[in-house]
Formats: C-alpha cells, sequence, structure tokens
C-alpha cells in the first residue's frame, strides 16, 4: 500500500512539473510572439512614415513648379525644348541638394497626354495616358493635387501631382516621380531586404521597360532591386497584411494601395531569424 502511494506522489510530481514546464514554453511562446508582433508593427509604421517623407517633398516639388512662370509658359506654348531646358535645371538642383538621387519629373496636357518625360525627353510621342493614369481626371475635375503611388509606362513609383492653372484656366499637369532607392537602403542598413512587388496583371501598363526573368514570380514582379532574394517563395499568393516563416526567414507583407484605391501589389520585408529588431519598437 504504501509502495503505491509512493508511486502515485512520483506520477503527480512528474505530471505537475511536466505541466509547469509545459505552460511556461507556452509562456515564453507567447512572450516572444507578442515582441515580433510589436517589432513588425514598428516597421510598417517606419514604412509608412518613410513614404510619407518622400511624398511631402515631391507634393512640394510638383506644387512649386505648378506655379513657376516658365513651366506654365512653355506648357501652354508647347515648347518642348524650353520646359525640357528650365526642367533640366530643376532637376539637377534637387540632386544636387541630395533630396532625391533619382528624381523624375513629368509634364503632362490638359487632355492627359505626357508632354516631357525628363528621363526620356528625346522622346516627342505625346502617348495618352488616360487609359491607365486615372488620376488626372480627378486633379482636372478637384483642381487639387493628388499624391500616391501609381502604375505608369516605366514602372511603379511614388507620385506627387499637381495642377496647372494659366489664368484660372486650367493646362495640364505636372508631377514629381520618385522611386525606392531609399527605402531599399534605409532598411538594408539594418540588414533587412526590402521588396517592392507589383501585381503580373499590370504589368502591360509599365509596357515601357522590360523586367528580367529572374524578377518574375509567379503572381508578382520585383520593380525595385537587380536581384531576386525571394525565390524560396516563388509560388506565394500573399493576403492582406501579416508574416510567413520560410526556413531561417521571417516575411513581412503588406498590400500596396495605389492613388486610385487599386491593390497593385505588396511591399515585402524580410529578415533572417537570427536578426535582432530592438531598434525597431
Amino acid at each position: 500500500m504504501k509502495s503505491n502511494k509512493f508511486f502515485l506522489g512520483i506520477f503527480l510530481m512528474l505530471f505537475f512539473g511536466v505541466s509547469m514546464l509545459f505552460l511556461y514554453n507556452k509562456s515564453i511562446a507567447f512572450e516572444e510572439e507578442e515582441a515580433l508582433k510589436k517589432h513588425m508593427d514598428a516597421l510598417l509604421s517606419t514604412l509608412n512614415n518613410k513614404i510619407e517623407e518622400i511624398t511631402k517633398v515631391s507634393l512640394a516639388s510638383s506644387i512649386t513648379l505648378s506655379k513657376n512662370p516658365y513651366v506654365i509658359e512653355c506648357l501652354v506654348s508647347k515648347n518642348r525644348e524650353t520646359c525640357v531646358e528650365h526642367l533640366l535645371d530643376v532637376r539637377n538642383a534637387l540632386s544636387s541638394a541630395n533630396l532625391f538621387e533619382t528624381i523624375r519629373l513629368h509634364l503632362h496636357t490638359s487632355d492627359f497626354k505626357s508632354f516631357v518625360r525628363l528621363w526620356d525627353y528625346h522622346n516627342n510621342n505625346n502617348d495618352s495616358l488616360s487609359s491607365f493614369r486615372h488620376a488626372f481626371e480627378k486633379i482636372k475635375k478637384t483642381k487639387r493635387a493628388m499624391t500616391g503611388i501609381e502604375i505608369g509606362r516605366h514602372g511603379m513609383f511614388i507620385r506627387a501631382i499637381a495642377p496647372i492653372f494659366d489664368k484660372q484656366s486650367y493646362v495640364g499637369s505636372i508631377e514629381t516621380v520618385v522611386d525606392f532607392k531609399s527605402i531599399n537602403e534605409y532598411f538594408q542598413k539594418d540588414s533587412i531586404d526590402f521588396y517592392v512587388l507589383m501585381k503580373n496583371e499590370y504589368a502591360d501598363i509599365s509596357n515601357a521597360i522590360t523586367y528580367p526573368s529572374k524578377l518574375i514570380l509567379d503572381n508578382y514582379t520585383i520593380i525595385n532591386r537587380d536581384t531576386n532574394g525571394l525565390q524560396f517563395i516563388k509560388e506565394v499568393n500573399f493576403q492582406g497584411t501579416g508574416y510567413i516563416k520560410r526556413g531561417d526567414y521571417t516575411i513581412l507583407h503588406t498590400p500596396i494601395v495605389d492613388i486610385n484605391g487599386l491593390h497593385v501589389g505588396f511591399f515585402v520585408l524580410v529578415w533572417s531569424e537570427n536578426l535582432s529588431l530592438s531598434s525597431f519598437k
């Protein structure tokens, strides 16, 4: 009888010991999961802040240029050479001030045609943008500037578009266009890889640029990098904001909603499991 009580006591002690260890491990896992979620929220907040910083400076650039008498005059008179000359001076000034290394300026006519793409100013086709750059209609109607991400013939960029008026008459618009290079570099300093993925269904719009096959996944195209570090998730179809784990890597993803409210792709942040995210709180 005493022997049975002894073994029962040992069993109960082991049971409670294993139970406490299980609960302790579960508590630690929960705390680690909560800490990871807080860091990821901080990462997304940082990403949004960087985009907002770029957008604010871009908007200031576009609004200032929209009121420039030389820009107004050359657009009204349809004098491309004068527009190109003046906008090149502006772009060089902005670049030398280290505001943007890869700033692009784009001037449009009142009927939503491209008048001057400063990065391609030898091209004077005046191609129509109305079928895919729907923000222009809203700007003409509201007479207000708009900002956001939008896909054009040369790719997906952060854009700030301001209307241009000549004596209260709408004569066109100008936009400051910025890529994602500075955001790449910002996260890379902390060993985090930043990717901008465009849905492949929009590839026909950006028909002035050809992306290497190595940057094309099953559902998306990487538009902000020259290398593809996402081969291990080539087949993935992201849904909303969340994260997944693949091997030693954590992949945080959040949708890209463009200037017109369309879901056009995803922002993706990737880091290795042993990386500390303590700088993002």
